[in-house]
């Protein structure tokens, strides 16, 4: 099975889908290191240099290259729901990490390495995107505190933790 975890940057998926991956005797893979290790840049020298729309078609063909593994988490980029099409392709779990606001807005605070939050603010993205999210999911979990979110998963995929 491939578990897709979505959700805005600051969500947690990276730091909560190492901990679900363990749990569940899975890969752990981040798309964005996974990314800048094929492209041998960061995400924001991507952006800087090709643009962001060059950056959704690399980010399209890598979730068709995860098609062919299994028994993975996949922590994705927070944009990855802009292409309604990458809901066709992401064929698993989709989990979407949901946090409040106040929240995430704590957690990117002084971030400088997101290339959106240099001409959005984290509400304006959130806003434009949680629509897209809710559209994807499969399951959707708040993740406040990281325990009880990945005992919500584990519940919902049927999995004893």
């Amino acid at each position: 099975m491939r578990i897709y975890l979505i959700g805005m940057m600051g969500s947690g998926k990276s730091t909560l889908g190492k901990e679900l991956a363990k749990a569940l005797n899975y890969t752990f893979i981040d798309m964005d290191h996974y990314i800048e290790e094929k492209c041998c840049k960061f995400i924001d020298e991507i952006f800087r240099d090709y643009g962001e729309a060059w950056f959704r078609a690399f980010e399209t063909n890598t979730l068709k290259e995860f098609k062919k593994m299994d028994n993975v988490v996949i922590a994705t980029g927070g944009g990855v729901i802009k292409n309604k099409k990458h809901k066709e392709i992401m064929d698993g779990k989709c989990i979407y990490l949901s946090v409040p606001l106040d929240v995430l807005e704590a957690r990117l605070e002084g971030d400088e390495t997101r290339p959106l939050l240099k001409t959005k603010t984290v509400k304006e993205i959130l806003e434009e995107r949680i629509p897209l999210y809710e559209y994807f999911a499969d399951i959707k979990v708040e993740n406040v505190n990281m325990e009880s979110a990945i005992k919500e998963i584990m519940e919902a995929l049927k999995w004893r933790y």
